[in-house]
């Protein structure tokens, strides 16, 4: 294949000056952290010699720690700086030099001739992930991961006696090679297909090679690719299409086996943080107002009763993340989370508002019996989650990432 024609050579590249410029900018303040948390503390207990100190050790293996992973991730990215796969489609088929290893010494050389292709699926790269902060709260407009994407190829060939796969990264989705690709794979009757799954990460091992063939030999998500048109132009219409058919599948699989819909179901940590914290905010600032406008005597003593306007909004707080798995025991959880907020108003008031101890005892007493309403917004939020529909299993794709 060596005097075979090129048609078009796709190399990775370089990672943009912006991001070289941020890499470098973020190493140095680790830099700074990593000397603060070794050199403050030993510097400590070599000027004061004082036993308590020794728990700043902790301290010191903290810095250790951050030390280590910082040079493996230095020596990492310099390793792919100098190592870059390379990618030649020819006109006989396709050649590769791939440094997928980490640290190896040799790269992994591929000729692989059109006629031993039997598929080629488009899908995602994972080039980075971000974290944007907009307010340090666990919800849905708090801390945000974006997801920045690139198209990919997974080409599936035999050699050898057995199934391989070999995946061609490209820069960005305004890469015009992946059109190149696309038109000159057409062209030589490879059957394309597409799916919205990541099956690739560039700065570690998403899923192995393994794990991507097996992926492919058992999944029914992937769809055929559209038989005109580029990248750009079909891969909206396309990620409609899987969203829908991946939701199928869900569905069919779902009633061979409903405990899939009950693990899907199953609220996660995040579920339980979001509801604790919804329900604390508005616990504390709702019993916080009640009980400072009893302390000023806007409200008289006997407003206790007022108590019920904390409880039950809090308690469909919680419950709202936790809705499409709602069992009993969320219940006993908000409830005890109730108390303690309740009785943290109490050693408060006796401090602050004294004229408010009476209107505090008695929403702690309120809050202790109140297992008795909770399920009002308990069954409120069940009902709700149930005539809404419940969340998809479908695992975010491109369509939610950001493109470049």
């Amino acid at each position: 294949m060596a005097g075979s024609p090129a048609i078009h050579v796709q190399q990775e590249k370089a990672a943009d000056l912006f991001w070289q410029v941020a890499a470098v900018v973020a190493l140095f303040f680790v830099a700074v952290i990593i000397a603060i948390a070794i050199g403050v503390p030993i510097l400590l207990m070599l000027m004061f010699w004082n036993p308590w100190l020794l728990f700043l050790l902790v301290m010191v293996a903290g810095g250790v720690w951050l030390l280590v992973k910082t040079v493996a991730a230095v020596r990492n990215m310099a390793w792919r700086s100098r190592h870059r796969s390379r990618f030649e489609l020819r006109q006989a088929g396709i050649e590769t030099t791939e440094w997928n290893t980490l640290g190896a010494d040799f790269p992994v050389r591929r000729t692989i001739p059109f006629d031993s292709v039997t598929g080629v699926v488009a899908s995602y790269r994972i080039v980075r992930r971000m974290v944007r902060v907009n307010r340090m709260i666990p919800m849905g407009n708090g801390p945000r991961t974006i997801t920045e994407t690139a198209p990919v190829l997974h080409v599936l060939f035999h050699q050898d006696g057995r199934r391989q796969i070999t995946s061609i990264p490209f820069t960005s989705h305004q890469d015009p090679g992946v059109d190149t690709w696309i038109a000159e794979l057409r062209k030589r009757g490879v059957e394309l297909g597409y799916t919205s799954r990541f099956l690739v990460w560039q700065d570690e091992k998403y899923l192995s090679d393994e794990a991507r063939l097996e992926y492919f030999k058992t999944t029914g998500e992937v769809i055929p690719f559209p038989e005109a048109g580029g990248w750009l132009e079909n891969v909206v219409p396309l990620d409609h299409l899987w969203s829908g058919h991946t939701r199928q599948l869900q569905e069919q699989a779902e009633q061979r086996d409903p405990a899939l819909r009950a693990a899907r179901l199953k609220p996660t940590a995040r579920d339980w943080l979001r509801g604790a914290w919804f329900a604390t905010m508005y616990a504390l600032g709702s019993s916080y107002l009640l009980l400072h406008l009893v302390n000023d005597g806007t409200l008289p003593a006997g407003s206790w009763p007022l108590g019920v306007g904390v409880i039950l909004p809090a308690a469909a707080l919680f419950f709202l993340p936790l809705r499409h798995g709602l069992r009993w025991y969320h219940a006993l959880g908000c409830w005890l989370l109730l108390l303690v907020i309740s009785f943290t108003g109490v050693v408060n008031t006796l401090e602050v508002m004294p004229a408010a101890e009476q209107v505090a005892l008695a929403l702690l007493g309120l809050t202790a019996v109140s297992p008795a309403l909770l399920w009002i917004p308990y069954l409120l939020v069940k009902r709700t989650a149930l005539s809404g529909g419940t969340r998809s299993a479908v695992v975010p794709h491109a369509r939610t990432a950001t493109r470049r």
